[in-house]
């Protein structure tokens, strides 16, 4: 049986995996947030998880698989966010940008610390599982900027955004956002709701005031 968005649906074994794997993950981000990747060891990833030893291998052969697992879990979550953000409202570019926008900040702070963990412990892998890994990584967001370029395109189309490179639009709005993302990190104090829609109208008012097709006078 295939579902509405054309992927075969899993079947109930597939589902019952793929439920332990993320409960595994789960487990896996809370303690390393805990008590930090080196410290945290498989058993008690396990016992967190409420499953046996063997149970976690059958899904992740050693710590660094469960650290690959989670950032491709990170991964796929911000993937959803902008499918979702674009989704969610039918309003102008700017109104889906403006979702997508806080969205990714909310995100962001919510695994602020399993963000800080990731970096510091990327540069420690080899060069050659660093390179994929960031190769991956690139492939990925490459995905996200096309989907947040979809409003952009028709926009352009309708003569309200000057013609330009849309997924090159979308990887510079990106990375507005997660620059602001990346210099919140650490500080002493969270921001509001309040102060987090301020900053986004701001971010989101800059990049569109840019890009934005003036009719000529006369």
């Amino acid at each position: 049986m295939t579902p509405q968005g054309g992927k075969p649906a899993l079947s109930r074994k597939e589902r019952e995996k793929f439920a332990r794997q993320q409960e595994i993950l789960k487990a896996a981000r809370e303690l390393f947030n805990l008590k930090g990747y080196h410290n945290a060891t498989l058993e008690e990833i396990a016992r967190h998880a409420e499953f046996g030893k063997g149970t976690i291998y059958n899904y992740f052969n050693s710590k660094e698989a469960l650290f690959f697992g989670i950032i491709d879990q990170l991964a796929s979550e911000t993937l959803e966010i902008a499918q979702s953000s674009m989704e969610s409202s039918k309003g102008t570019a700017r109104d889906q940008f403006t979702v997508y926008a806080k969205a990714v900040i909310s995100h962001a702070r919510a695994n602020a610390d399993l963000f800080h963990l990731i970096f510091q412990e990327i540069h420690r892998l080899n060069s050659e599982e660093y390179e994929t890994k960031l190769k991956q990584l690139r492939a990925h967001a490459r995905k996200i900027w096309e989907i947040i370029a979809r409003p952009l395109e028709r926009e352009m189309r309708a003569g309200k955004i000057k013609p330009s490179d849309p997924i090159r639009l979308a990887e510079f709005f990106d990375s507005m956002v997660r620059l602001f993302c990346m210099n919140q990190h650490g500080r002493s104090r969270n921001l509001t709701s309040r102060e987090i829609h301020d900053e986004v109208t701001f971010i989101v008012n800059m990049f569109f005031d840019g890009i934005t097709e003036r009719k000529r006078k006369g």
